[in-house]
């Protein structure tokens, strides 16, 4: 028996569920990363005038009727005389190879539907205002069909290519970054050991010269001859000069050690910066991919 308890948590679940598969299946925009429709023509017709003409309807998904009548009427303008009017659209001498070589007259109706999001086109092929063109106009809404299809899912992929060429530039721009900070590391490291090379020397100079002090201080005081006393002066002057050299050279290594200690705060920063960058850019390659599939798989 099924609790109350257990209910709500399996719809829970398939609550969860179903977000989850949503997420697979579209991207975050809700544009679909797979092919799941079936491109179908529908018998319909067209009012002209006084007379009915017999039509066929085509669906085009992710898109809306606007959008199909201007794609359709941008297909019909460079093979045919005109394209004019609206409720219906009127093509004149329009040339459909599937159709025949004789010049048709087509009209075409289009709609939305915003729930579903997707459009509607219907068009019908007559050799005048009263009578229907001879042929196969299924077979060539069909194709039409196809194309329209197509062409959404194109959008959606050059949609993402600017999206990925833009991703490109950030993640340059990130390794750049990163590059900058690992050099300046490097150069602060190098910088740091040069120091300490070098403050090891002078330390080594002053305890020489400090040796050399004391020996002469010594004799001095046992001699007290002025040129001991020459000597000691020169000594302790030499003595003074390296403390300075010393003072400076720490001086220094706290403002090198400054700079590595920034670089390398900085570092975690920018490598965090690069995967953030890197993930992104490989995300929208995989979206790519999978509509690329997608618009494959439309036939």
């Amino acid at each position: 028996m099924i609790t109350f308890r257990t209910y709500t948590i399996l719809l829970a679940w398939l609550a969860l569920y179903s977000v989850v598969l949503q997420a697979q299946t579209t991207t975050k925009d809700g544009v679909a990363l797979s092919w799941e429709r079936t491109i179908e023509v529908v018998p319909d017709s067209i009012q002209n005038g006084a007379w009915t003409l017999p039509a066929h309807t085509i669906t085009v998904f992710e898109s809306d009727g606007g959008w199909v009548m201007d794609q359709w009427k941008d297909e019909m303008k460079p093979v045919s005389q005109s394209v004019s009017g609206s409720k219906p659209v009127r093509v004149t001498g329009a040339l459909v190879p599937a159709m025949g070589d004789q010049p048709l007259l087509l009209l075409a109706t289009s709609e939305s539907d915003k729930k579903s999001k997707l459009g509607r086109l219907t068009v019908a092929f007559a050799a005048n205002d009263s009578m229907v063109a001879e042929g196969d106009p299924a077979r060539t809404m069909r194709e039409l069909a196809v194309r329209l299809n197509k062409a959404v899912v194109q959008q959606q992929i050059d949609a993402r290519q600017k999206m990925l060429d833009k991703a490109s530039g950030k993640l340059s721009g990130a390794q750049s970054d990163q590059a900058k900070i690992n050099k300046r590391l490097n150069k602060a490291n190098s910088d740091l050991e040069k120091h300490k090379r070098k403050l090891s020397k002078l330390q080594g100079n002053k305890a020489k010269v400090q040796g050399d002090v004391h020996g002469l201080e010594k004799k001095f005081a046992v001699t007290n001859d002025p040129k001991d006393l020459n000597r000691l002066t020169k000594a302790r002057q030499r003595l003074a000069k390296v403390e300075t050299g010393i003072a400076k050279e720490m001086r220094n290594g706290s403002k090198i050690q400054a700079a590595a200690n920034k670089q390398q705060e900085n570092l975690p920063k920018a490598t965090d910066n690069l995967q953030d960058h890197t993930e992104s850019r490989e995300e929208i390659q995989r979206i790519i991919s999978e509509l690329k599939r997608k618009q494959d798989a439309i036939r």
